[in-house]
């Protein structure tokens, strides 16, 4: 889990380096793109979205579709 200094934290889902333009343009996140996430991420969470090399994204709200 990613945390800075003031102990806020949240969860972290890397993505492929394909995906990174389309899903910071904006672009849906689909589960082929997902290289590695956190444990114990839930439905309707905030997530941060990073690169390979752990480089921010952008923030989304993960839907598992269940």
């Amino acid at each position: 889990m990613w945390s800075d200094k003031n102990d806020w934290s949240v969860s972290k889902v890397v993505i492929s380096d394909a995906a990174v333009p389309f899903v910071a343009r904006g672009g849906r996140l689909f589960p082929g793109q997902v290289i590695a996430t956190d444990p114990g991420i839930e439905n309707g969470e905030d997530v941060l979205i990073v690169d390979r090399k752990e480089r921010p994204v952008r923030m989304l709200k993960i839907y598992t579709g269940q």
